[in-house]
């Protein structure tokens, strides 16, 4: 919808003269413009538009329609306004929170006509904005104040075409917000997933760009890119972290000039492809590693928008919960159902909750207590053998001793040799970490402080000892 609505206000501009039309919010930050050229972020800091008029509008929220202003009231013109030639603005709120801007530029007067136009696109935009920002969706259900932020961000980055870096665990909902970023910016085309764990390196070019037939060894025909496919559209890069860094300076060029190459064609295409990325990693520290392009980064990482894991807003495992109790196939909820979902850390995040009550609607039967759910956590609901901890409260020992820069050999196979933790807690405790670190081994050791040279000697032991968390 949004697309729609940028698209006939750039029409707008082409048929009525118009000189300028931003989109800024009550914090004054600049959204979206056309037309005569601006600077700045925001409306306090930058130029090119008639300031006096949106500071007023920012103290004041109402419809403001100002008609050939430089002869009937001069003295309130700054000199740069004077500048632009600046006959005719109007202002117009969306919600108290988002305001439309106007002005005519060297036109003498905004026609009846043309106000009209603009309010009814004002009120398009304000229920736009009013249907995102109500919106209780899968992912980013809920009442925190992270989720309100999450709701305010997905409206605002639907506004711009700049690439959005999405960054949060595995299972918070980053490949649902890039979708839901590309819906509400009602852009044409297709929302692409680049599901780059999964794609081989060595034919990750082919796979991006596509390729033509002969181009090499295995090319027996014309393959269409993803890039091509996602033509007025999004391209959603999954696990950013994962592209090659061959390819990363492909990618950055991409982005900074929507041109690239087929492989096997020398001849340049163009593609209008809005780009959003996600990874779970930080992504300064692959930058530091030479894992990651510094200046890929930073044209990234041009509107970001971090998702906190479940365990650090449990306020909003209720809503997700009722809201999806359709899983539980009509069984209710029965005693210690709440405790647990409220106590349990949910490493695997929304999606391993969601998960749960799958499993839960499927396997149990009659009211789902307490007891019941931790079968299905595969935690022991009992603690029964001297000297074993919780899992849960043993999880996140390991957890703070981890980030202190213990390990795995101190922490975890010690504790097993020594019988003071049994398998299934180790299992359930290997399995968090595994899922966190999207199901690849290389980067669970890490997480854990093993060496590389010990991954061998680790994998070997999981196998040994039966503890491999797929299992």
């Amino acid at each position: 919808m949004f697309e729609v609505i940028k698209e006939k206000t750039w029409n707008l501009l082409k048929e009525k003269e118009i000189s300028l039309a931003m989109i800024y919010d009550k914090e004054g930050n600049i959204l979206w413009h056309k037309g005569r050229e601006i600077r700045g972020k925001d409306v306090f800091d930058g130029s090119g538009f008639c300031k006096s008029y949106i500071e007023e509008s920012l103290k004041n929220p109402v419809r403001i329609d100002i008609e050939d202003f430089i002869e009937s009231i001069p003295e309130k013109l700054s000199a740069s306004a004077k500048e632009m030639l600046v006959k005719s603005v109007i202002i117009h709120p969306l919600h108290n929170r988002y305001y439309l801007y106007v002005d005519s530029g060297k036109k003498e007067i905004f026609t009846k006509e043309d106000r009209t136009s603009f309010r009814i696109l004002g009120e398009l935009l304000e229920q736009v904005m009013l249907t995102i920002q109500e919106a209780e969706v899968y992912g980013i259900s809920g009442s925190s104040e992270a989720v309100e932020e999450i709701r305010k961000l997905v409206v605002k980055y639907s506004l711009e075409e700049e690439p959005v870096l999405l960054s949060g665990a595995t299972g918070v909902g980053k490949n649902h917000i890039a979708e839901l970023i590309h819906r509400y910016s009602g852009r044409k085309g297709k929302f692409v997933i680049v599901d780059t764990p999964n794609i081989d390196q060595h034919l990750f070019e082919s796979k991006l760009f596509g390729h033509k037939k002969g181009a090499f060894t295995d090319a027996r025909f014309d393959k269409t890119g993803l890039v091509e496919e996602a033509e007025r559209g999004t391209l959603f890069f999954d696990e950013v972290t994962e592209v090659p860094l061959e390819i990363q300076a492909k990618l950055l060029r991409f982005i900074d000039t929507r041109k690239f190459y087929t492989l096997g064609e020398s001849t340049e295409k163009l593609a209008d492809v809005r780009i959003i990325a996600a990874t779970n990693k930080d992504l300064q520290t692959a930058v530091a590693e030479k894992e990651f392009r510094q200046d890929l980064l930073y044209r990234l990482n041009v509107l970001e928008l971090n998702i906190p894991p479940l365990h650090e807003r449990k306020e909003d495992i209720k809503n997700l919960v009722l809201e999806n109790q359709v899983l539980l196939r009509g069984k209710e909820i029965g005693d210690g159902f709440w405790d647990v979902v409220n106590d349990y850390p949910w490493p695997g995040n929304v999606r391993e909750l969601l998960n749960m009550l799958k499993r839960a609607g499927i396997m149990l039967e009659g009211a789902i207590a307490g007891e019941k759910l931790l079968s299905l956590l595969n935690v022991d609901s009992e603690s029964d053998t001297p000297g074993r901890e919780d899992t849960y409260a043993r999880l996140k020992e390991i957890r703070e001793k981890v980030k202190a820069g213990e390990n795995f050999w101190t922490l975890i196979w010690k504790p097993f040799i020594d019988r003071d933790i049994d398998r299934k807690a180790v299992k359930t405790i290997l399995k968090t970490y595994y899922t966190e670190n999207s199901s690849n081994f290389k980067k669970m050791i890490g997480s854990l402080n093993v060496k590389a040279e010990d991954y061998q000697k680790f994998m070997s032991l999981l196998y040994k000892y039966k503890i491999d968390p797929r299992n």
